[in-house]
């Protein structure tokens, strides 16, 4: 069956050989189109290639971090070029971008579905401008206009030029939003007038939108946005101040052009990726009107690719020792994690291991477990119940603040006051993350609420045999089910802050309920892993997902 979607996404979390992701949204994306060719979904993903990706991480000797780009090979990233290229207008010349495609196959079958990246690497380029697609998101977090218009223009062009029939355009956050107006510019040049197309383009759009913070969109001057415009519509005759007018938002006292709030209005269904992401997105969005967010679709995870092989063959059989199954699987990744960890430390496989990896962002709290050195080493060293946290994540290179988190944690992690307990692990990566999940017994998560829009890793961590330890945000809200009168036992456990102090009721956790349940009662513990697998594994697996996308691609 040919396509009917497109998926149109600035990430997509494949391989470590590919790495054009920084973190959840590129995952998503991923486990979407694993999902896809699982299921034999009529799904194309289409995004940039990035020639050196997302920035890779290093640890000087001082502790601080430094980051350093690779250059990608196209063939060991199993990308196949289709020979064909496309142009799209620049304020002042033309931007040639090449297409490559990837097969993207489910690890189950021999199903899989196509991915096409743009490259505007080439020679029929100038030379200043074969670099715009070198590194994805080097100069700030949020894309430039450049990295958007390739993207958004270049995923319609790419389509029409493969020839690829599509129904719907599944649009992944905004930094896919150039994409809708460049259908409205096809259909005017088809002879539609602007307010025939504008309705033309929303009946086939669909936007996913993942921040919860307000002003954490693409957002351009009038100055920067109308060159542009000016370009695409060359040929037309448009009202492009009413274009401008369907994007134009105030922020810090001033109009800016907001590619969210125009691709919200040239949506017919706008989604949320968690209830509560959809309660604080109609809120945030309400200025926008009746186009904000109808409802969510809480994101999930492509289940095959994240559980351990211990686990996979534990889960699959009902007379399995899980607690056997989840010894083996941290022994094995006990040696994995001495070969990458700083300073080349392991934890004991028989210990309670406590996983915390992620961005290092202030909202993300990734210093919280050590603003009290003291009290976390009463923890991490008891000798009746010991305790190990791993830790790992990056910091954006123009994220000062979180770079100096990083360092602070790794001298926390030096500290001879924890004895080797807390572990960090240099250069978070999808493989890097299968390791830790294979590790953990309790994933830890301990974000600002409001501030997290879903969260993924937690999910993984259910098929993995360990417990969530996480704020109300996001997912949990969702996924966390305490334990109750009748005998039902907890699924994990949610932080809960005083006054906002989170720390706190986080070290209490751990040390009066987690470890204790860990150590003194392991039946339990084993009941509430099997609870976790069984109330959590397939609501959050992307099965259930994809099938909340399909009503809203086929309504």
């Amino acid at each position: 069956m040919k396509p009917k979607v497109a998926y149109i996404s600035s990430e997509f979390a494949l391989t470590d050989d590919l790495p054009i992701y920084a973190g959840g949204l590129g995952v998503l994306a991923g486990d979407v189109l694993y999902q896809a060719a699982d299921h034999k979904l009529p799904m194309v993903g289409v995004t940039v290639f990035y020639r050196e990706g997302f920035f890779q991480q290093l640890i000087n000797p001082q502790g601080e971090q430094q980051h350093f780009y690779e250059a990608i090979s196209p063939e060991e990233a199993g990308l196949k070029d289709t020979g064909e290229i496309i142009k799209i207008p620049l304020a002042d010349h033309e931007l040639y971008l090449k297409i490559w495609k990837k097969e993207v196959k489910d690890p189950n079958s021999k199903n899989s579905v196509p991915l096409y990246l743009l490259d505007g690497g080439i020679l029929e380029n100038r030379p200043e401008d074969r670099k715009i697609s070198d590194r994805l998101y080097e100069r700030v977090w949020a894309p430039h206009l450049i990295d958007d218009i390739v993207l958004g223009i270049g995923s319609v062009r790419l389509i029409r030029k493969l020839g690829i029939p599509i129904e719907t355009w599944h649009i992944n956050d905004d930094h896919g939003g150039f994409n809708t107006i460049e259908r409205v510019r096809e259909y005017m040049s088809q002879g539609m007038g602007l307010d025939e197309a504008l309705e033309k383009v929303k009946s086939e759009t669909i936007f996913t939108t993942h921040t919860p913070v307000a002003g954490a969109e693409s957002k351009f001057t009038k100055e920067e946005f109308m060159p542009i415009l000016t370009a695409l519509f060359a040929e037309q005759s448009v009202d492009l101040e009413k274009l401008y007018e369907l994007g134009k938002r105030e922020w810090d006292g001033k109009d800016l052009f907001s590619l969210t709030v125009f691709t919200m209005r040239q949506s017919r269904k706008v989604n949320a990726v968690s209830e509560k992401h959809f309660d604080v997105s109609k809120k945030l969005w309400e200025f926008i009107g009746e186009d904000i967010p109808q409802t969510f679709v809480t994101n999930a995870v492509y289940s095959p690719r994240w559980t351990a092989p211990e686990l996979k063959e534990a889960w699959g059989r009902k007379d399995s020792n899980l607690k056997e199954a989840k010894l083996q699987a941290k022994t094995r990744t006990a040696k994995e994690v001495a070969e990458v960890s700083l300073d080349g430390k392991t934890f004991d496989p028989e210990a309670l291991v406590i996983c915390w990896a992620r961005r290092f962002a202030k909202y993300k709290q990734p210093n919280l477990l050590i603003s009290d050195i003291e009290r976390l080493a009463e923890i991490l060293t008891s000798k009746e119940k010991p305790v190990y946290l791993l830790i790992s994540g990056k910091a954006h290179p123009e994220d000062v603040e979180g770079q100096k988190f990083v360092k602070k944690m790794i001298e926390a992690s030096r500290n001879p006051l924890l004895e080797d307990h807390l572990i960090y692990v240099p250069n978070y990566s999808l493989d890097r993350a299968k390791e830790l999940l294979a590790a953990a017994d309790v994933w830890l998560n301990t974000p600002v609420i409001g501030w997290e829009a879903s969260g993924t890793g937690g999910m993984k961590a259910v098929f993995n045999a360990a417990l969530n330890a996480s704020t109300g945000d996001g997912w949990w809200l969702e996924g966390f089910n305490p334990s109750t009168g009748s005998g039902q036992v907890a699924n994990g456990w949610m932080i809960e802050p005083a006054d906002e102090d989170y720390a706190t009721p986080t070290y209490d956790l751990i040390e009066k309920e987690i470890a204790p349940t860990y150590f003194d009662n392991p039946e339990k513990w084993i009941e509430m892993v099997k609870e976790a697998y069984n109330s959590c594994g397939e609501k959050f697996d992307t099965k259930r997902m994809m099938a909340e996308y399909s009503k809203l691609y086929n309504n």
